[in-house]
């Protein structure tokens, strides 16, 4: 999916979103800045959801759903 101002011939890699450190877990944005610490990977899917909501205007699928693409 390509976003208006995306440069047409930008490399992109895919990469796991969450990550637990401590007990915490936390979610990565494009931007690179980690979000959390959440008490559990459910925590973190809700508020990247809502971050993605915020930020991007829209959100059409959950980013843990079975067969999701990330």
């Amino acid at each position: 999916m390509n976003r208006p101002n995306d440069p047409e011939n930008k490399s992109f890699f895919k990469s796991e979103r969450y990550f637990e450190s401590n007990g915490q877990w936390y979610f990565s944005t494009r931007e690179t800045e980690d979000q959390g610490p959440f008490r559990s990977r459910d925590d973190a899917t809700s508020e990247l959801n809502a971050y993605l909501k915020t930020h991007a205007g829209i959100i059409t699928d959950s980013w843990d759903e079975p067969g999701a693409r990330h």
